[in-house]
């Protein structure tokens, strides 16, 4: 194995030009429509404007193939483990190393994830890249960053119990799981990366390189959690032998496709004669290498290589680093890992953390947020118009955590609906929708269309009536769990404060259709929002904003009630944004944020430490000239 998997750099954000799509007359009387662009081989419609969004082709990841057959499908698939893959002329051959049985290393997964980037011709098409991970908990992954981090509309699963993950094979065994929400190192030096490759330089390699996938999907109890290093431990003396594992290619020059698992022994090097490989960029305290690297006939030598990215190194049973780059062609140097010892508190506080449910329209686990506009202007072709602000899963990537825009595949008309929310798996599906409320009171659902069966109304399938009478309430939010049963709510206020909820029966009804009363009074709010779970305790919270900007928390406590019936003052001055939400996580801490606009269309966001406090309560500027757009959700 080898590796220099490339960081994943972003296009500029904002596109001249790039306003495409349907152009609407009397958009107020028409029903929202997409114009998302049709995919061959059954993979998801690209979007509107994918071209000015995708990734240039000098920058696809080290490895990514163009994609050619349709995502997987989440599920179980037979046994809990495949045998050993078998290589057959034409298949890559192993550098040193040999095939390995998904169960003898159970806690080792495949990560996929599909993106959007241009051809050699410049055209825009579906890609994806192929690293690996280790399993921490039924739910969490451990892998790298530069695999998590802004790809762009992005999707992202993880394969376990595989020895074959490469695209188009039929399983027979194993299980599929979907990304929910992700928590990345946010010293992670994406900027630095990204500004090299725009002042055409040598960008510096990965560091802090670790990220932390949540699953939507619990894994089967058959892929047992990896034992990490502990925080601080001493590093294995020099020559200590180890074992790496993965599904990367085992072709030096990374010209094959990765996706096959196998595992081999190398030593661990020592920091000086890494040091002494690569100089001032190997970071001794956030890295360490390994491998017997032969630079005169890399096929001979043994190493990590494109694809193996985010797995493991282990050293007695225990995972010491996570793999991370090196250079090319692949086992011509020493591999080199992000350090576990330097992360592992922090990969820990993650494992304990509820998960929280993102706005992620795409299924990469970044929150993205879709606005409406109001008047015409550098997003919006029309009023009526949603545009898709897509999140890269980091806020510290120089452009605010936004990855891009999607100017057209939501398409226009959405102005003839008084209220526009998300909600997540209101079909105990997991999949986001869009729930509207019209101006007669009419509830609608709008169902994501993955796979563009209906191509008059992609992205979604034709709009379902869900509700009626809903103009009886001057607001409507979405929780994800108020009553501890694991499904969706929406509630309502109405004009003379009382506060009601509703539950959804996970089959597009509800449970409780006359409603349930929860608490009155709420009046004296002007704005309600559910960010989910502020306190970090797995029960749901309200915020209410009063006129003078002063801001109070509600907490749930799983039964329909509240902790603290009488609220409690977070914050004061929110009175300056027009409109402010959650988005659940934006920055890639996997902690609820705030975010809030401006009447001169300045975002900013507010991040929190999970737990009811903030990390950043004076806020950062993350995007400006929003004040085209009456709606943010």
């Amino acid at each position: 194995m080898s590796n220099e998997d490339n960081p994943r750099w972003s296009k500029g954000r904002r596109v001249a030009g790039a306003l495409t799509g349907l152009v609407l007359g009397g958009a107020a009387f028409l029903l929202p429509t997409g114009v998302a662009s049709a995919a061959p081989d059954g993979l998801p419609p690209l979007p509107a404007n994918a071209k000015d969004i995708a990734l240039e082709h000098s920058r696809i990841p080290s490895g990514a193939q163009k994609a050619t057959k349709p995502m997987p499908v989440a599920g179980t698939y037979g046994a809990a483990f495949s045998g050993r893959a078998t290589v057959k002329t034409g298949d890559s051959r192993i550098i040193g190393g040999e095939l390995a049985n998904p169960a003898d290393h159970p806690g080792v997964v495949a990560v996929r994830s599909y993106f959007v980037a241009w051809d050699e011709d410049g055209n825009a098409g579906w890609y994806y890249s192929t690293c690996t991970g280790t399993v921490l908990s039924s739910t969490k992954v451990l892998t790298a960053a530069h695999c998590n981090v802004d790809l762009p509309f992005g999707t992202t699963f993880v394969i376990a119990g595989v020895a074959d993950a490469r695209e188009g094979v039929d399983w027979s065994a194993g299980q599929v799981a979907r990304v929910g929400s992700t928590w990345t190192d946010q010293r992670y030096n994406y900027k630095a990366q990204y500004d090299a490759w725009v002042a055409h330089t040598t960008p510096p390699p990965p560091l802090h390189d670790v990220s932390v996938l949540t699953l939507k999907d619990a894994l089967n109890s058959k892929y047992t959690p990896v034992t990490l290093a502990d925080q601080g431990a001493a590093a294995p003396a020099d020559g200590t032998a180890a074992t790496i594992v993965g599904y990367g290619t085992t072709d030096p020059d990374g010209d094959t496709p990765a996706g096959i698992l196998y595992a081999a022994e190398v030593p661990v090097q020592q920091n000086s004669d890494c040091t002494a490989t690569y100089g001032s960029i190997f970071n001794t305290t956030a890295m360490m290498c390994a491998g017997s690297p032969n630079s005169s006939t890399p096929e001979n030598g043994v190493d990590t290589c494109h694809g193996d990215s985010g797995g493991p190194i282990f050293v007695d049973g225990k995972q010491i680093g996570v793999t991370s780059w090196g250079y090319d062609p692949c086992a011509s140097t020493y591999g080199v890992y992000a350090r576990v010892s330097s992360y592992s508190d922090d990969i820990k506080a993650d494992v304990t953390r509820n998960g929280l449910v993102n706005l992620d329209w795409t299924g990469d686990g970044h929150s993205d947020f879709l606005v409406r506009c109001k008047t015409t202007g550098w997003a919006c072709a029309a009023s009526g118009r949603v545009v898709m602000v897509s999140g890269s899963g980091l806020g510290t990537d120089g452009f605010g955590g936004i990855s891009g825009y999607d100017f057209g595949s939501f398409g226009g008309g959405w102005n003839i609906y008084t209220k526009l929310m998300r909600v997540t798996s209101w079909n105990n599906d997991k999949k986001p929708s869009i729930i509207a409320r019209d101006a007669n009171g009419g509830l609608w659902q709008y169902k994501i269309d993955e796979d563009a069966t209906d191509s008059n109304n992609a992205p979604f399938y034709p709009r379902i009536k869900i509700g009626s009478g809903w103009n009886m309430f001057n607001d409507i939010m979405v929780t994800n769990n108020w009553m501890g049963d694991g499904m969706p709510n929406l509630m309502g206020r109405k004009p003379n404060g009382e506060l009601w909820i509703y539950t959804s029966d996970g089959m597009g009804g509800w449970k409780n259709p006359s409603g349930t009363r929860i608490g009155t009074g709420w009046g004296m709010f002007n704005t309600i929002l559910t960010p989910g779970s502020w306190q970090g305790d797995g029960f749901q919270t309200l915020l209410g904003r009063k006129p003078d900007g002063r801001l109070y928390m509600y907490n749930s406590n799983g039964s329909g009630g509240w902790q603290n019936p009488s609220g409690t003052q977070i914050g004061s001055g929110w009175q300056m944004f027009t409109t402010f939400m959650s988005p659940g996580d934006w920055n890639g801490d996997d902690m609820i944020d705030l975010m809030g606009v401006k009447a001169d269309g300045t975002v900013r966001l507010y991040t929190t430490n999970g737990k009811a406090g903030w990390i950043d309560g004076a806020g950062k500027v993350i995007d400006t000239d929003w004040q085209i757009f009456d709606r943010v959700f």
